[in-house]
């Protein structure tokens, strides 16, 4: 008995013209299978063939050719078929009627796809809000090591070291200065800019002796500073400094985003250290996260286990 119909059971026979397969064990003839096109009587009566979608092929290929099939009558559809076909004529399936478009299919990748695309708006929208509660999780459930601060931190000259680029300063004094004074009051020594810069000292040894007189040192970034060759002067000279004293005492803030090609490549090294770094938005949920962060960084100074090279 023949169970199953290979679909290239008759390529070697490409002159066939009669084939004979009643009364065998077939449910379905494979899609694609070769018929030649010298067949002109094909016999598959009293086989319980299967009447579904996988047929289907067969059946319209049956359709449009001159392949005389009878006893049609006899050549029925088994119980495996569907159920307004079970015993009835193979003549009786008509794919277009059982095999069209799944509507209930499509219709529920098209509901689905909606879905994710509403879902993916309003992460985006919240993603501030979400970064900012997976942090606090992210303390609650592994904490994280609690480093003891520099012994010296409180003789420090400066508590925190504000330098940015001149076009930057209507931010500081609108923005972080006001929120460094609501938020974290107890930082009253605070250098902003170059007005804490001794005059009675060369530029570049005013800028290494407030960095080293204080206890962390913000450069704040943006389109302004990226070419501006004395703020990439005050970047290379904290960063020596990060080198020397050993520890990460410099947290980078970007005001806006920058492109990638723009990036100083000092800044692009400090970066690939995962060396602090945050940036400002518009976006209330994205600032709770800003200063969070930041508060976070202005705690400890921890050591580094590698250098930069400068």
């Amino acid at each position: 008995m023949l169970t199953l119909f290979d679909k290239n059971l008759l390529t070697d026979t490409p002159n066939l013209t009669r084939l004979y397969l009643h009364t065998n064990h077939l449910t379905t003839i494979s899609a694609n299978t070769y018929m030649p096109d010298t067949l002109v009587r094909l016999d598959i009566s009293s086989n319980p063939l299967t009447c579904d979608c996988s047929l289907a092929w067969f059946r319209n290929w049956l359709q449009v050719t001159n392949v005389d099939t009878s006893p049609g009558n006899e050549t029925l559809c088994s119980q495996t078929s569907f159920k307004q076909l079970v015993n009835l004529p193979l003549e009786a399936f008509h794919p277009g009627d059982f095999c069209g478009i799944n509507a209930p299919l499509i219709s529920g990748l098209i509901l689905g796809s909606v879905i994710v695309f509403l879902l993916g708006v309003l992460i985006y929208r919240k993603r501030w809000w979400l970064n900012y509660k997976i942090f606090l999780l992210k303390l609650f459930v592994v904490g994280y090591k609690q480093q003891e601060e520099d012994p010296q931190a409180d003789d420090y000259e400066y508590q925190l070291n504000i330098m940015c680029h001149d076009d930057d300063d209507d931010w500081v004094h609108d923005v972080l200065r006001p929120a460094l004074e609501e938020r974290m009051p107890h930082l009253q020594r605070v250098a902003y800019g170059d007005e804490a810069f001794r005059a009675t000292m060369y530029y570049i040894d005013a800028v290494y002796h407030i960095i080293d007189n204080s206890y962390k040192t913000v450069l704040l970034l943006s389109n302004h500073c990226a070419d501006d060759a004395w703020f990439i002067t005050k970047v290379r000279v904290a960063l020596e400094h990060v080198n020397e004293t050993g520890l990460d005492k410099v947290i980078l803030v970007f005001l806006e985003n920058i492109p990638d090609e723009r990036l100083p490549y000092l800044v692009r090294l400090f970066l690939s250290k995962d060396r602090p770094n945050l940036l400002w938005t518009e976006d209330h949920d994205g600032q709770d996260l800003f200063w969070a962060y930041f508060e976070k960084c202005m705690r400890t100074n921890p050591q580094i286990n590698h250098t930069l090279p400068i």
